[in-house]
């Protein structure tokens, strides 16, 4: 059972807080972390689209976990930032990439250090929804198989392949600071066809936001933009899906 299994089984449906190391100081992002456990958050996700420097996320989990009791889980764009102190990692594929870089090369490069220093790993899909006129980050950098808000069944095969392949997660995507979120619609069918815990993310502003997600059928909430302009919020999205 893995550390997402534990923390469904025990609050049914959890909050992640992502924190990118690019943002702020590691003792701002200490500061973030623990504002974050204190409104009830489960875990720490650290990473961001553009994390290049070992050392930043390095000094910044140490920061995190001089202010938290909660998982530290790395989310990293590259092997370059995978970092031994982190207590998990999410070992994913940008599943909806035509990068290999972005579905496997990274990956080969990051697998020795990861079992070098004991992170226990976590395999996910990462599967991007594309909301947005304007591409957020993670479009930009990964070159995609779009996936349009409207492309219900093209969401719903990536997931069944995830699943297929034995990961023991999907993350249905919108990308930081995305104008909109995964539609309902999407998670609804998505929900109805795998078994694993699906995490959602990007665009989910507001506790009502993130309790259509969950009624849709989300398993975990997480939130980044929120960590860097508005912490207050991460507490109402909390209250809201429990």
């Amino acid at each position: 059972m893995t550390i997402l299994d534990q923390l469904l089984k025990k609050y049914r449906k959890a909050h992640f807080s992502l924190i990118d190391p690019d943002k702020q100081e590691p003792e701002e992002a200490g500061k973030r972390a623990g504002i974050c456990e204190n409104y009830g958050t489960n875990a720490i996700m650290t990473g961001g689209s553009t994390v290049r420097d070992r050392k930043s996320v390095y000094d910044t989990i140490e920061a995190i976990k001089k202010n938290v009791r909660i998982p530290v889980i790395l989310f990293p764009n590259s092997a370059e930032s995978i970092s031994e102190n982190a207590d998990y990692i999410f070992f994913m594929s940008l599943l909806n990439s035509r990068d290999e870089r972005f579905l496997i090369r990274e990956q080969v490069k990051g697998a020795s250090l990861v079992k070098r220093w004991g992170i226990e790993p976590i395999s996910m899909a990462y599967i991007v929804v594309s909301t947005s006129e304007k591409p957020t980050m993670v479009e930009t950098v990964a070159k995609l198989d779009r996936i349009g808000e409207n492309d219900i069944e093209k969401a719903v095969d990536y997931a069944l392949t995830a699943e297929y392949l034995g990961m023991e997660c999907i993350y249905l995507e919108a990308g930081s600071g995305a104008e909109k979120p995964v539609p309902n619609e999407m998670i609804h069918a998505v929900r109805k066809e795998v078994d694993i815990p699906i995490i959602v993310g990007g665009g989910i502003k507001s506790a009502d936001i993130a309790k259509e997600k969950v009624d849709s059928g989300a398993d975990v909430i997480v939130n980044g933009t929120a960590t860097e302009e508005n912490l207050g919020i991460i507490r109402e999205i909390i209250r809201g899906i429990r």
